[in-house]
């Protein structure tokens, strides 16, 4: 399946762009860059550096937009650090980003695609929501848009809204709108996809750098997280989004209308999910959206340590 990946690398997505890189069910055709969990800069130097140290460099990178397309800018920083991956100084890719920009990349791939190209946005869905507001007619070449963001419980930017949709809830809203197939992979499912200490053997057994460096940013988060009080633990929720592509039985999914609050009062970013038969016919509605939750943490972590083993 090919796929592109719109990212704002980011802790969880350096594990996510692994998955994509080294998983045999995908052929990463490209990893775009947004403002989320760092400014945009770092998020498209990090994406470049993390795929050289991937063995990925053949992967074209475009850096697209730096904030929503209304409301204020928002940042993840105090999670991810300044430049996005902890104190991980990965080494210098040797290639620059791609002059055209994001949406311009993501719309000549699409359009050059013999076969309809899944995207993975793992970061606020900003650049998606030009894509498909700027080229409709490549609509059908989309094949599907498998996101991290969301929640139909609890946020966790707010008690509403998870990140990603907070972050640009018009975009979201366009996302959601579209008509085109969404699995929403948000913190329902995400929050049962935890990595602990555990894991940090097991990565530093393996003989790659990838793995090395994976431990390192996975330990960053294991004291950002107990330093707040929840354990030496971490949900890797962007990595979610692409195993369920390569991967279809891992998560369990069910069908829901989801509706975005893309105001600026108490719910904005909120994804306002309802499965319930009767109300969805009453109001002639029907579900726009695959959501994920449940996933078996034992075979995710599992998941994490093959990808790693098997990269450079």
């Amino acid at each position: 399946m090919p796929i592109i990946v719109d990212s704002d690398p980011g802790l969880d997505d350096a594990l996510a762009i692994a998955l994509a890189v080294v998983r045999p069910e995908l052929r990463l055709l490209a990893v775009t860059s947004v403002g989320g969990n760092a400014d945009v800069h770092h998020c498209t130097e990090n994406a470049l550096r993390l795929l050289h140290l991937y063995g990925a460099d053949e992967v074209p990178v475009a850096e697209g937009a730096s904030g929503p397309l209304t409301g204020p800018l928002e940042r993840a920083t105090e999670v991810h650090g300044e430049s996005g991956l902890g104190k991980t100084i990965l080494p210098a890719a040797s290639r620059r980003a791609e002059p055209e920009g994001a949406v311009a990349l993501m719309a000549r791939l699409l359009a050059a695609s013999p076969v309809p190209v899944a995207l993975v946005p793992v970061g606020p869905l900003t650049n998606i929501a030009l894509l498909i507001r700027s080229y409709p007619h490549l609509a059908s070449k989309i094949a599907h848009i498998c996101l991290m963001g969301g929640s139909v419980g609890e946020g966790n930017s707010s008690a509403s809204a998870e990140f990603n949709i907070y972050a640009d809830p018009t975009a979201a809203e366009i996302v959601f709108n579209s008509g085109l197939p969404i699995t929403m992979i948000g913190l329902d499912v995400t929050h049962h996809a935890i990595l602990d200490r555990t894991i940090l053997t097991r990565l530093r057994a393996l003989p790659g750098a990838s793995a090395k460096a994976a431990a390192e940013v996975l330990e960053f988060a294991f004291e950002r997280s107990a330093a707040w009080g929840q354990g030496e633990k971490m949900a890797i929720h962007d990595a979610v989004a692409v195993l369920h592509l390569a991967i279809p039985d891992l998560v369990g999914v069910a069908r829901y209308h989801v509706t975005v609050d893309a105001t600026q009062g108490p719910a904005r970013g909120r994804t306002i999910g309802d499965a319930n038969p009767y109300r969805l016919s009453r109001d002639g509605r029907a579900g726009n959206c695959d959501v994920g939750l449940t996933i078996d943490p034992i075979r995710f972590s599992d998941l994490m340590v093959e990808a790693y083993s098997t990269l450079p």
